[in-house]
């Protein structure tokens, strides 16, 4: 049956009943009444005419409304007219407009919680998956937008914000989000920004705990292929690195892994004899070599053992020795992986300790902790 929603009565349609059903009220189409040509669309979106000049509640549902009416009907034309593009694509730049008209929202964070509560959120979270890659990037957009806490002054605005979160989280908003970054090709300079977007959400709502853990599980595997990916936009590949930066520091447990830690390695390896091209490519580098340490300090049990199979202490020491822009972060690798006492720390397979050791890794540090060589003045 054709709904229309509509939170106010705007006249009488043939071929349609104005009520309200299962918590849902607009127009329904009424079975009892003949169809007409007349376009109930027409008629509905003489309300969206008036240009909202301040953001309340009722702006926000009305709003709301606007972009519920436009994923409604874009849908319909879709399925009537899948084989016709040019049939559906006028709706897909109003629905497009909508979104955008959505970003109003974020000068009032503290009307979030009626955003969550209408079932906003979960709307724009669904627009992540439409065909129309163009919508799905205005989706991340909207989404970044909103998320941002600096917005977010006072009490009534932090819980909105507060709600804004829960909700995207009841929604799977942040496993949609972390599928969504593997749609987007950076080698198209608005898909690229769409992935920066995405990952701009998730930097904003990680301070949580609970939030950056469920990020940490659903971004992983992405974040591990991306640092060590040879194309793509430098600014994405920069962004990925601070991401994974942060949640190494906070989720280490959880990204200890062996895929994640040869990541790492494989991309600090490229400064081995090769010093940063510019300040994003040092910040690169600090980056990924502190998610190293984070891992190793976090997480001793699992990413130590792991670092040293993965022939970590020696790419480490080859850092250390050749005494370029590396040498520094490469001995507060070290010392991450040395600070915790191990059982095994005599093993030659598992063994930090053992593996300096045998690869006469002792030749290089005695200099670096006496002030001499390129780490000198290094923080451990």
């Amino acid at each position: 049956m054709d709904f229309r929603a509509s939170n106010a009565y705007t006249g009488s349609i043939q071929g349609y009943v104005f009520t309200t059903r299962n918590g849902r009220t607009g127009y329904y189409e009424d079975p009892q009444q003949p169809k007409t040509d007349k376009t109930i669309d027409a008629i509905l979106e003489k309300a969206d005419d008036e240009d909202i000049e301040e953001i309340d509640q009722a702006a926000v549902r009305k709003l709301l409304l606007t972009l519920e009416k436009r994923i409604t009907r874009n849908a319909q034309l879709r399925v009537k007219y899948a084989d016709e593009p040019s049939k559906f694509v006028e709706s897909e730049v109003d629905l497009d407009d909508a979104i955008k008209g959505l970003g109003l929202c974020a000068a009032a964070p503290e009307y979030y919680g009626e955003f969550a509560r209408l079932g906003g959120v979960g709307s724009v979270v669904g627009l992540l998956a439409h065909e129309n890659g163009d919508i799905a990037a205005s989706a991340v957009a909207l989404l970044f937008d909103l998320t941002d806490a600096d917005d977010a002054v006072g009490e009534e605005a932090i819980k909105g914000h507060a709600a804004f979160v829960e909700a995207l989280i009841k929604c799977e908003g942040l496993e949609t989000l972390s599928q969504s970054l593997e749609r987007f090709d950076e080698g198209v300079p608005e898909e690229a920004q769409a992935r920066h977007h995405a990952l701009g959400v998730f930097e904003h709502i990680i301070e949580d705990e609970e939030v950056a853990k469920r990020s940490a599980r659903v971004l992983q595997t992405w974040l591990a292929s991306r640092i060590v990916a040879k194309k793509g936009d430098d600014a994405v590949k920069l962004y990925s690195a601070e991401v994974l930066s942060i949640l190494c520091g906070s989720c280490a447990t959880i990204l200890a892994t062996p895929e994640t830690i040869d990541a790492l390695l494989r991309a600090c390896a490229k400064y081995r004899r090769k010093d940063p091209e510019g300040p994003d490519d040092e910040e690169l580098l600090e980056n990924l070599f502190q998610s190293l340490a984070a891992l190793l300090s976090g997480a001793s049990s699992t990413a130590v053992p792991e670092f040293v199979k993965a022939e970590g202490v020696e790419l480490m020491l080859r850092c250390l020795s050749e005494g370029r822009a590396a040498a520094a972060p490469s001995l507060r690798v070290l010392a991450a992986a040395l600070e915790h006492p191990r059982d095994d720390a005599m093993e030659e397979a598992t063994g930090a300790p053992r593996r300096v050791i045998s690869a006469d890794g002792m030749r290089h540090l005695f200099p670096a902790l006496m002030g001499r060589g390129a780490a000198r003045g290094a923080v451990v």
